[in-house]
């Protein structure tokens, strides 16, 4: 295709080519696709640009620059390719093919495909004075992209947000009514005489357990696999932590027979205490679940600049076609009717989870019908000038103190719970060990009972998250600043997040995860009133 002018009075008019490149311009500015005008001296001739040219070279649109400046890098090709269309005269120009010569220009986004052009030459009084330059493929439109990205970007972040409102809030919300549930049925079997009637609240009290679990384990997963859960890396002392979950699993293991080990050394690492604690309580409790007989061994080893944790049971093994599968989510081994007792096959896919969060491996190997050993790998802070490797069996195995029936009794304590059903639950099991309950659902009612009382409470038993913008923590702070010493706080809260739980950690509080089984709280109380 050749664009020339048609007018009977061409020979007359100054031979410039100016009206026909100015027609040419009017159809480049039109065009929905990228397209440009050459005029002047085939070696140094002007580029005018449309806007989408513009858009895809990431330039500001503007008027006629040389060709050179305009295209940069891309002129030596485009000047090759359009240079037949002025080497001749004649009407139609020689080897020019009708649909014009091709070339390619590259985009400004990284990656993006070259785009093809055609051009034509523009002809007027016998002679080519300049060339147009059309984009042979439709274009997106680069500016509306860019409006979408924005759009979506934001969307993306308000889906993000409200999903952590929304698990947030579900962790709390969906929590409360187990809690209330749980407290009203301890206090119920501590009135039941009845074998039957004993036995029925036995059946309740397991099924109650069991949709605890599968709500904790579900949130937990929702809330990893949102994002939300970002690692607060510090320095850790290892044999402090492992200790303290070795006496949190005792009794566990007790129950059963089991015999619970710990070799331990002192050492630190650099990981989330919180989350790596998680990562640790749930290897622990599948050991306990699936051995029947034997014992557990919690055990750290120094390898060069990391320490290897390993927790060994001598359960039913693992087959070796099933070590990577037991990572996911809901797969069991040996509970092929889905007894909820037995657990839930969630609790290897957060730690999978937690893994690759804190960025520690995970190994496994076992032996079918001698047991398994789970490895966490984690990097060690220092290295240890002596390494003693003291056995910690005798104590890990000792028997915990006896909690006479009368361990609570006279114990004075303020509850705080805007939930309603949940604080009377609390009173009431609270009462039935003997405690003085200060019960209140917000902070002006916290005052208002406080000042019923002859003496500072000895703990605080709180909700974190109460009426508008006072928390757990308010409370705790108010009613220390109250009577100007460091009262004993326990928080309850059906939350998971880390924050909170640091928060804890720096007030010197106790933390108890909604739902909570009555004998968590009694067990703290304990050791709160023993000091």
């Amino acid at each position: 295709m050749t664009l020339r002018h048609k007018d009977s009075r061409a020979n007359d008019r100054p031979q410039d080519g100016t009206e026909c490149v100015a027609n040419a311009r009017r159809i480049c500015r039109a065009c929905a696709v990228p397209a440009f005008v050459l005029s002047g001296a085939p070696d140094t001739p002007l580029l005018f640009p449309n806007d989408e040219l513009a858009a895809l070279l990431g330039k500001s649109p503007g008027d006629a620059l040389p060709a050179a400046a305009w295209l940069g890098a891309g002129w030596p090709a485009v000047a090759a390719a359009v240079k037949p269309l002025f080497a001749a005269a004649a009407i139609p120009q020689e080897g020019v093919p009708q649909e014009g010569v091709p070339f390619a220009l590259t985009p400004h986004t990284s990656g993006a495909e070259p785009v093809l052009f055609r051009a034509v030459p523009l002809t007027e009084g016998g002679r080519t004075v300049g060339a147009l330059a059309v984009a042979a493929q439709p274009m997106p439109d680069h500016r509306a992209t860019s409006r979408m990205e924005k759009a979506m970007r934001a969307e993306i972040e308000r889906t993000s947000a409200a999903r952590s409102r929304f698990l947030a809030s579900a962790s709390h919300d969906l929590r409360q009514p187990f809690q209330a549930m749980r407290l009203f049925l301890d206090a119920l079997c501590s009135q039941i005489t009845d074998e039957k009637a004993r036995h029925t609240a036995d059946m309740l009290g397991n099924a109650m357990t069991a949709g605890e679990r599968l709500l904790n384990a579900l949130l937990d997963i929702s809330t990893l696999d949102a994002g939300t859960v970002q690692p607060d890396l510090q320095t850790v002392a290892l044999d402090e932590l492992l200790g303290q979950l070795v006496e949190e699993f005792r009794p566990q293991g007790q129950e059963k027979g089991l015999r619970l080990r710990a070799r331990l050394c002192p050492g630190s690492a650099a990981t989330d205490p919180v989350l790596f604690g998680r990562i640790m309580r749930n290897l622990l409790s599948n050991a306990i679940r699936y051995t029947q007989r034997g014992g557990l061994l919690l055990a750290m080893r120094r390898r060069g600049d990391q320490w290897r944790i390993e927790v060994w049971d001598t359960g039913f093994g693992v087959p070796d076609e099933q070590l990577t599968a037991i990572f996911d989510e809901f797969h069991q081994l040996q509970n092929p009717n889905r007894d909820p007792t037995r657990g839930l096959g969630l609790g290897l896919a957060i730690v999978r989870r937690l893994s690759d969060l804190l960025g520690t491996s995970v190994d496994v190997r076992s032996r079918v019908g001698r047991g398994t050993v789970f490895s966490v790998t984690i990097d060690a802070v220092a290295p240890l000038a002596v390494e003693a490797v003291p056995d910690t069996a005798a104590a890990a195995t000792a028997a915990p103190p006896a909690s006479g029936g009368a361990a609570l009794a006279g114990m004075t304590v303020l509850a705080v719970d805007d939930e309603a059903m949940v604080l009377t639950g609390l009173q009431m099991i609270l009462e039935s060990w003997g405690c003085t309950v200060a019960a209140a659902g917000d902070m002006r009612e916290v005052f208002a009972v406080l000042d019923a009382l002859p003496e500072p409470p000895a703990v605080i038993l709180t909700d974190l998250r109460l009426p508008g913008t006072v928390s757990g923590f308010d409370v705790i702070d108010r009613v220390r600043r109250l009577y100007n010493r460091d009262i004993p706080a326990v928080v309850l809260s059906g939350e998971t997040a880390q924050s909170a739980l640091l928060e804890g950690q720096r007030r010197g509080c106790s933390f108890l995860h909604k739902p909570l089984h009555p004998g968590e709280l009694r067990q703290v109380l304990e050791q709160i009133r023993r000091g």
